[in-house]
């Protein structure tokens, strides 16, 4: 005897059996629909910003962010198309944050291993045995 599998939906709270995208089937159409009413407008309107897609949809700004990062609205088609970094919120079209974010990141870490090199040089042992060598 197999054991069905059942969760809450996150959306909506209804009890449903699991599938693919963890939603009920009530959510899944409503996503779906969503998802066509975007695609439709695109069709007409190639170069439309993300603001003007949900203002014209009615479909709110984070489902389309949602739609282009699981490039199912793919940035490469749709010019216009852009959603936050999630660093600093600057709209992007590719990875997860823009380029002066990567980069201030990436100067951090390398100036943390620098500070950290630094301090293994010092040591602590070495310090210690600064102590015992006054007395």
């Amino acid at each position: 005897m197999t054991m069905l599998k059942v969760a809450n939906c996150p959306k909506c709270g209804k009890v449903f059996q699991m599938n693919l995208r963890s939603l009920c089937q009530g959510c899944q159409r409503e996503l779906d629909s969503e998802f066509d009413q975007c695609s439709a407008y695109l069709r007409d309107n190639r170069k439309a910003s993300t603001e003007a897609l949900s203002e014209a949809t009615g479909v709110p700004v984070q489902r389309i962010y949602t739609f282009i990062q699981d490039n199912r609205l793919p940035v490469s088609f749709y010019p216009g198309l852009t959603y936050p970094c999630k660093s600093c919120g600057s709209p992007i079209r590719q990875q997860k944050m823009c380029t002066p974010c990567r980069v201030r990141i990436i100067s951090d870490v390398k100036d943390l291993e620098n500070r950290e090199a630094r301090a293994r040089e010092r040591g602590a042992g070495f310090q210690i045995r600064e102590r015992f060598s006054r007395v």
